[in-house]
């Protein structure tokens, strides 16, 4: 009698399904936008295509998300349609700070996640900080290395995954609320 073994793997779901449910549980946790399945397209090419009701919203996030992705041979087209199938052209001028934090509060002021940006100037260079929710984002993604085999990212670092990290010359950084501690949790002493 053969003895056949089993060999455990680890390996992720395809990149294509990671970044689509990266975009699926970050931009998609709006209630005025859908993220519609991914497709394949007929040169090899993947298309992930979100449904956002509002053309100022529309606009706001064609403007802020990377439209191409490129993950080793793969590539992944973003594009942003209205509520009604239009597909929404990105803002190609140039964007001041304050231009780009007010595409980030338009973009998400219904995102669940979100909680504001804000410009912060520094000797050496001028950013725009989206601050997000301090919370984890979860799906399941084949993970053998997670008990479950989920994936779970801080939410700022997914967005930073799937938004542009630079426009203009000004660089965006992603960033997490501050978690407040209550005075309760501040005065109990570390069991031993």
């Amino acid at each position: 009698m053969a003895n056949h073994r089993r060999r455990a793997q680890i390996r992720l779901s395809p990149p294509e399904f990671t970044y689509f449910n990266e975009i699926k549980f970050s931009i998609g946790n709006d209630p005025l936008v859908q993220v519609e399945p991914l497709r394949q397209l007929a040169g090899g090419d993947f298309l992930i295509t979100i449904r956002v009701q509002g053309m100022q919203k529309a606009r706001a996030l064609a403007t802020l998300i990377i439209a191409t992705k490129q993950i080793g041979n793969l590539r992944i087209q973003v594009r942003v349609v209205t509520s009604e199938g239009n597909r929404v052209q990105p803002i190609t001028r140039a964007l001041t700070p304050r231009e780009i934090v007010a595409l980030y509060q338009t973009a998400f002021r219904t995102n669940r996640l979100f909680n504001f940006a804000v410009v912060r100037a520094s000797i050496s260079f001028t950013a725009v900080y989206p601050v997000f929710k301090a919370q984890v984002i979860q799906f399941f993604n084949d993970d053998l290395s997670d008990l479950f085999n989920n994936f779970n990212q801080v939410a700022a670092f997914v967005f930073r995954d799937v938004l542009r990290n630079r426009i203009n010359q000004t660089p965006i950084l992603f960033s997490t609320a501050r978690k407040t501690i209550s005075m309760a949790n501040r005065k109990r002493k570390p069991k031993t």
